[in-house]
This record gives C-alpha cells, sequence and structure tokens, in this order.
C-alpha cells in the first residue's frame, strides 16, 4: 500500500531524474583506465568498457570525436580519457560520454610535443625559406652526441669512408636525462661560434619516447634554429620523428643517413673532376681545330694569297698557344691531384690513431670520460684510463710528483 508522502516513478520518468542529477552533478570527469571490449561500428561511433582492479565503466566515443581522435582505441591499452557522465534511459546503464583520449603514462608528453610543435610552426620555425643549405664539399663537420653511444661510431666511420679529407669534431653531450638539453644547446652555441665549420650533425640513436625527449625540449629547438651553421638531424630510428627534426635544416633518418647526407664519395668527386677536366681539354682542342679549318680555307682563297704568309704566321701561333693551352691543362689536373693527395697525407697525420701509435696515450676518468690533461687533474680523479695504440689499461693515482 502507498504511503502518502511516497512518490510512484515510472522507470523511465526515474531514469531521466537520475540522468539530469548526474550530468548536473559531473559536467566533466576525466577517467584513467585500461580499454577492453572496444568495438567500433558502421555509424562511425566506438563503445568500450573502462576497467580498472576495482570496478568498471561503459563508454561511448559519438563520431564527430572519433574522427579526431589521435590515438587509436584498441583493448588492453590504459589511457585517460574525459567527458560526461549521463545515463542511456532506455537501458537504465549510466555511461561516460567521451570527448578526448590520450594514453596514459606517455599522454602528457605527446600532449607536451604536440603544443611545442604547434607554438613553434606559429613562429615560422618550421619555414622551409629560413633552412639553410648544405656545404656540397664540407672540410670540417661537427658532431655533437654521446661519446659512447653506438651513434658515433657509425658517423665517424661513415665520414672516414666516403670523405677522408674532412676534420671531425666531436662535442659530446648527454643525450637524455635532466642535463641533456641544455648540453646540447651549449655545444650548438659553441658550434655556431666556431671558425671554418662548414655543418652540425646533431643526434643520437633510437629509444622510447622518454628517452628522445632531448630533442623536444623548447631549448634545444631553439638553439638549433639560432646555430649560423647548417644543422643535420639525426635522432633515433627512421619512424622516429622529434621537434629537433622539423627545426633542423635537413632531417636524417638515422645517424648513419646523416653522414652520407653530408659527406661525398671522395671517388666520385675525383672521378667528376677528371671528367670535367677531360672535356675541357676536349672542347679546347675542338675549338681550335675549328679555327684551323677556317684560317686554312681564307690562306687558300684567291683574295687572300697575297698575304698567305701572315696567314701561316698566324698559323704558326695558333698551334703554339694550343700546345702551351693542352701543357696547362695536363699541369692543372697534376697539381690539383696532388693537392688532394698532400691534403689526404697531412689528413693521415693529425689522426690521433696515428699519433698513439708514436707512443703517446691519452688519459680520462672512467666514469665520466672526461679527459685528464694535467698532474692536478689526475691526482684528483684518483683513477684514470689511458688509452694506447692497442688497447686501454686502468691506472690508480697514488699522488703528484715534482
Amino acid at each position: 500500500m502507498q504511503s502518502a508522502d511516497e512518490t510512484v516513478y515510472t522507470v523511465g520518468e526515474l531514469n531521466t531524474e537520475v540522468r539530469g542529477l548526474l550530468e548536473s552533478e559531473y559536467p566533466r570527469v576525466a577517467v584513467v583506465g585500461e580499454v577492453s571490449n572496444c568495438r567500433k561500428y558502421s555509424s562511425g561511433h566506438i563503445y568500450f568498457t573502462l576497467k580498472d582492479e576495482e570496478a568498471q565503466l561503459a563508454s561511448v566515443c559519438w563520431r564527430s570525436t572519433a574522427s579526431r581522435l589521435r590515438v587509436v582505441l584498441a583493448d588492453g591499452m590504459r589511457v585517460i580519457v574525459s567527458g560526461r557522465l549521463t545515463v542511456y534511459e532506455a537501458r537504465g546503464q549510466y555511461q561516460m560520454v567521451v570527448d578526448s583520449v590520450r594514453e596514459a603514462g606517455r599522454g602528457d608528453l605527446q600532449l607536451a610535443f604536440e603544443r611545442l610543435k604547434e607554438k613553434l610552426e606559429a613562429e615560422g620555425l618550421f619555414d622551409p625559406a629560413r633552412k639553410q643549405p648544405l656545404p656540397r664539399f664540407p672540410l670540417t663537420i661537427a658532431v655533437i652526441t654521446s661519446p659512447t653511444g653506438a651513434a658515433v661510431r657509425d658517423v665517424v666511420s661513415t665520414l672516414e669512408r666516403r670523405w677522408p679529407c674532412a676534420r671531425v669534431l666531436l662535442l659530446p653531450v648527454h643525450v637524455q636525462g635532466e642535463m641533456a638539453s641544455g648540453e646540447i644547446a651549449a655545444a650548438l652555441e659553441l658550434a655556431g661560434r666556431a671558425r671554418d665549420l662548414d655543418v652540425v650533425i646533431v643526434g643520437r640513436g633510437g629509444g622510447s619516447l622518454e628517452d628522445l625527449w632531448a630533442f623536444n625540449e623548447e631549448r634545444t629547438a631553439r638553439a638549433i634554429a639560432a646555430c649560423p651553421v647548417p644543422v643535420v638531424s639525426a635522432v633515433g630510428h627512421e619512424t622516429d620523428f622529434t621537434i629537433a627534426d622539423f627545426v633542423a635544416d635537413v632531417r636524417a633518418a638515422t645517424p648513419t643517413a646523416a653522414a652520407e647526407i653530408v659527406a661525398p664519395i671522395l671517388d666520385d668527386v675525383m672521378g667528376a673532376l677528371d671528367l670535367s677536366l677531360e672535356r675541357m681539354a676536349r672542347g679546347v682542342s675542338t675549338r681550335v681545330r675549328l679555327m684551323q679549318s677556317r684560317l686554312s680555307e681564307l690562306v687558300r682563297s684567291y683574295a687572300l694569297g697575297r698575304i698567305r704568309s701572315r696567314i701561316e704566321q698566324a698559323l704558326q701561333s695558333v698551334d703554339y698557344h694550343t700546345e702551351r693551352l693542352q701543357r696547362g691543362t695536363a699541369s692543372a689536373l697534376e697539381a690539383r691531384r696532388t693537392g688532394l693527395n698532400a691534403l689526404s697525407t697531412r689528413l693521415g697525420d693529425l689522426d690521433p690513431r696515428a699519433v698513439l701509435a708514436r707512443g703517446y696515450a691519452i688519459c680520462d676518468e672512467p666514469t665520466s670520460g672526461r679527459l685528464v690533461s694535467t698532474a692536478r687533474d689526475a691526482a684528483l680523479a684518483g683513477a684514470m684510463r689511458v688509452r694506447f695504440s692497442d688497447g686501454n689499461v686502468m691506472t690508480e693515482v697514488k699522488g703528484e710528483t715534482e
């Protein structure tokens, strides 16, 4: 029997009442959980369940929102969704209407990446018009990366193989961690002040978004943009993209690819030079023969018979100058070859490995890799790694001697 103060609802009325209360109390909420039972219908709407160890929440993402999502929802993903709570009245089921999704954990980094990318793009830092062309034949190349990673070995070995006449300067930095961005920016500033520097390669090997984050920081991006020397970014693998890639003058898919972009192949350059000189000599010879032919015709003409002797002298002069020009061309070619051979010899003499082979050694701290160049530094270090031409030894410093 119904009491006098008891309100009786129909099921539909009650669900409508609950929906109004829920939507007014929670107009917007963010929830973290794992996606399960994810289904995308032909209508474009996505239905899924958001769950954790204790409970689950029915969720829906309408087609208008789903088409703009940067994340492809799939079972097992851990996400942070934002939206409003409501009630599906026909089934009496309370659910969340989702209007944004980001991956939990790396979602904040991805959001920061997108915001900085939009900001710098709006400032024009990605504009192709401001990018500098790379030099065709660089003689001094700076490499900004970790001195111990695989990236530096790949870059240096590729440069030595393709373009051994270039001087390679290594500017060692941390490529991940709190100090990395500051060190990379400082190295770029130093490279910008260097004299006779032709191009800079900055990068590292592959890794997660967190590992590569130093190349997504604003300080790094602005240092690349401000560098007066052309900069090639070489961060991660082919599928990795960072803010540094968009700001740099040229983006390389890998560190090895960066070295291949920067350095031509010496044998190809020498071959092209020989071919150009050969074409030049053939062109001169052809032109001379044409002039000789025309002069011969003039000599044989009746009108010029009385000045034959002058024409013969002219022909003799042409022969003389032809021979002189051919000798000069051959001499110029030989001088260029000699210069390149001398340059290669000088570079070989400057090779640190050649210096080590003459009895010298390099001392550095075993943990940081910092060079030890004075007795005081050695005493402070306590222990050193000594590099010889055929390997390394570890030493313990007992103290200073006079």
